[in-house]
């Protein structure tokens, strides 16, 4: 039997794979020694780009630790992003109920910088999951001014935002499996009179930004199928501008399937579209390495 079947990764596992395509199999195992390493990368047809490298580490039982960094880029003749990111959390559970906590920095000094701190309860049983998050972030957009007298002044705006999340899993048959999403954000200032928020909300049209846009909620459908020894996964998703309203309709395929012994590959394909533009195309490639 394949590592990835046999572990109970961490919910910040299956919330990574349900948005990329692929999900590792939830059968309880003791996690003490067992790793597991992911490196992805996409890009779209618009020149954007983002790559992430990501390391699950069994520290107890039930206990599991998460780092990841990466980074990701938005040409200049659109959002003009060039963002590093580094995430840290930890996933602990108690029997069919857990927890987790994650802590993330995102942003390019020069035009856009967010921290991140949330968490989630989950509760699951052999066929399904639910779980139930919070998440609060502080964004600063740095900026500049002409003074009265003609001198350039630099300023930073400061907004706040309340996130709150439902996800869900519902496993039918042997071979089929559901995944719901959704999220809403509240943030404590009106977006549109925020300087560079035109610019900046270029974000909210690339998947590979969307994570760190201005997005007011989110909606997630995904459906995944094993075939052999392979994973297909469907996802369709819609997400709104909290800054003009616009909405981004997403869809998705990606196919998991062994290479190794121990190594996985993903390949995933899809293609975005908003009220204003087509979004376009992006397609990546991610790398599973698993241990114990």
């Amino acid at each position: 039997m394949r590592v990835r079947r046999v572990f109970r990764w961490p919910l910040a596992v299956a919330a990574a794979f349900t948005a990329a395509g692929g999900y590792a199999q939830s059968v309880p195992d003791d996690a003490r020694g067992a790793w597991m390493l992911g490196l992805g990368a996409q890009i779209d047809e618009d020149d954007a780009d983002a790559a992430l490298a990501t390391v699950y580490v069994g520290v107890g039982a039930s206990t599991w630790l998460t780092v990841a960094a990466g980074r990701s880029s938005s040409p200049a003749d659109r959002a003009d992003v060039e963002a590093a990111t580094l995430v840290v959390g930890v996933d602990h559970r108690f029997d069919s109920v857990g927890f987790t906590v994650e802590a993330e920095r995102w942003g390019d000094s020069d035009a856009l910088e967010t921290r991140d701190l949330g968490g989630s309860v989950y509760f699951e049983r052999e066929r399904w999951r639910l779980a139930f998050g919070y998440e609060t972030r502080d964004i600063e957009i740095p900026f500049t001014f002409t003074g009265p007298l003609g001198g350039t002044l630099s300023r930073t705006a400061e907004v706040s935002a309340d996130n709150v999340s439902v996800d869900a899993r519902v496993r039918i048959g042997d071979a089929w499996t559901v995944y719901l999403g959704l999220a809403e954000h509240d943030y404590e200032r009106n977006l549109r009179v925020l300087p560079r928020i035109q610019s900046l909300n270029l974000l909210s049209t690339s998947t590979l930004t969307l994570a760190n846009s201005f997005i007011d909620h989110e909606r997630r459908l995904a459906v995944e199928r094993e075939v052999k020894q392979a994973t297909v996964n469907v996802r369709l998703a819609t997400d709104r501008s909290g800054v003009d309203g616009s909405e981004l309709d997403t869809a998705e395929a990606a196919v998991l399937f062994p290479v190794g012994a121990r190594v996985d590959l993903e390949v995933s394909v899809g293609r975005g579209r908003s009220d204003f533009f087509d979004a376009g195309a992006y397609g990546g490639l991610t790398l599973l390495l698993y241990g114990r």
